[in-house]
């Protein structure tokens, strides 16, 4: 509903810079990134000098898997950002999500470090990073610093929990990543695919294979 409000004012006013401001940050609301993509575009043809509008333009090129062109958005908008660290690391961020996804690991590496250099607390990098560096098999221990601190940070979260679990698999843990598992599930993971998959392998580690392959079945 608010979404068809904004679009009316822009209809009548499309020179509210505030109004196209408000109308991303409803689509991110409702994570329609086809009309966040649509209206960060429009956004930019009249303000180019925003930075806010690349942030959500990469947002939404994300979305759709673009991440050549999320890069060049996000590089262009960072160079725009005066005196405004926090969104600076938001930006950050976001390239260093661009670039995993780009197989670039040195450059997403390094814009995770950077976005970790303005706020060493920010639980979604702290969680990304360290979930990253545990599929490739990196700096194990660093990955489960980071993970356990993004847990502190934001209890109860199970995709957090879940990274957490995984990264103690890796390092060989397994009764205690069984644990993070188990508390991943209680707080919403019992309906996600990825977590039950974990589960299923690390009772596959502690030898409990019928009860491991019920849970595949389940996350299949």
């Amino acid at each position: 509903e608010a979404n068809a409000k904004y679009k009316t004012a822009l209809n009548i006013d499309n020179k509210n810079e505030a109004a196209w401001q408000y109308f991303l940050v409803n689509t991110s609301e409702l994570r329609d990134f086809k009309e966040m993509y649509w209206g960060a575009t429009q956004a930019l043809e009249l303000f180019p000098n925003n930075p806010f509008f690349y942030l959500f333009k990469a947002f939404a090129e994300n979305d759709r898997k673009d991440y050549n062109e999320g890069v060049k958005t996000l590089l262009t908008g960072s160079k725009l950002i005066v005196d405004d660290t926090r969104t600076l690391a938001d930006f950050y961020s976001s390239l260093g999500d661009n670039y995993h996804e780009l197989k670039n690991h040195a450059e997403s590496d390094k814009y995770y470090e950077k976005a970790l250099d303005i706020n060493p607390r920010n639980p979604t990098v702290l969680n990304n990073y360290a979930y990253y560096l545990s599929l490739r098999r990196e700096n194990l221990e660093k990955a489960e610093s980071m993970s356990k601190i993004s847990n502190e940070i934001v209890p109860d979260q199970a995709s957090y929990e879940d990274t957490y679990a995984w990264i103690l698999y890796t390092n060989g843990k397994y009764d205690e990543a069984k644990k993070w598992l188990e508390k991943a599930m209680k707080d919403g993971g019992d309906k996600n695919g990825t977590i039950l998959e974990h589960y299923g392998d690390v009772l596959f580690k502690l030898n409990d294979v019928t009860q491991a392959v019920e849970f595949w079945q389940k996350a299949k």
